[in-house]
């Protein structure tokens, strides 16, 4: 009988043991899942977190690229007339003036200048003063074809038209095409119609090793002078450029 009792006893301390143990092991087993769960969505947050702070990140990196692009146009541009100012103008010269060195190619630089312009914002006032140069640079604008060409407001009534990979001859041609556009334009402005013409000043060379921005600026000038010297209404190339003219053919013969 005792031996029965001891032999039983250890069985059920054997069987209580082993019910523990797995107790034991599945409570663990539990807890280790539940913590690798855990573990899995912190980490799943984590990479949730930083998915979206790079999203974010990229984001404003845009704008802030929008915003740098929007400054450096409005920087570049005149608020009066739209087209380009003076600062666009002389970093845009001095780079075509190294690039005309470098490939050997003609560069031509027109200067335009309203002509007795004064005498609008003395008879009319300076808003239509104002109007006739926002008149005059969108006509100027309309008028060239090649997305290389810009013009600039130089300052006042004053304009400056860079031209790449132009020749004497062919600078006089479009310089000949914006005269005559604008002489034959007319400004409306309430009961007043405006006549308005330019003079021009031309030059065009290929940069030499030692040429500046001032060099074109100033050979250009020295043709705008002569064409108002000599009546204003024309344009005038430095060194003098004749464009041949065309002959129509004899219809008698």
């Amino acid at each position: 009988m005792m031996q029965w009792l001891q032999l039983n006893w250890q069985q059920l301390l054997i069987g209580f043991s082993s019910g523990v143990v797995l107790t034991a092991l599945a409570s663990w087993l539990l807890f280790y899942l539940q913590q690798k769960k855990w573990q899995m969505t912190v980490a799943d947050q984590l990479e949730d977190s930083i998915q979206q702070r790079t999203l974010e990140l990229q984001i404003t990196l845009i704008e802030l690229a929008e915003k740098n692009k929007l400054l450096e146009q409005q920087s570049t541009i005149d608020a009066l007339t739209g087209v380009r100012n003076r600062a666009f103008f002389d970093q845009k010269l001095s780079a075509e003036i190294k690039r005309s060195r470098r490939e050997r190619s003609t560069l031509a630089l027109l200067m335009i200048d309203i002509d007795h312009f004064k005498s609008f914002n003395d008879n009319h006032g300076h808003l239509v003063g104002d109007l006739v140069i926002k008149e005059v640079a969108q006509s100027l604008q309309q008028e060239l074809k090649r997305s290389t060409d810009y013009l600039c407001r130089y300052g006042g009534e004053e304009f400056a038209i860079i031209l790449p990979n132009t020749d004497a001859e062919g600078a006089m041609r479009l310089a000949e095409q914006l005269r005559l556009c604008l002489e034959n334009q007319r400004i409306q402005h309430e009961k007043l119609e405006l006549s308005i013409s330019v003079s021009i000043g031309c030059y065009a060379g290929v940069a030499e090793i030692n040429s500046v921005s001032i060099d074109y600026i100033q050979a250009a000038d020295i043709a705008l002078y002569q064409a108002k010297n000599e009546g204003r209404n024309r344009v005038v190339c430095n060194p003098e450029v004749v464009i041949p003219v065309q002959e129509t053919p004899d219809e008698s013969v």
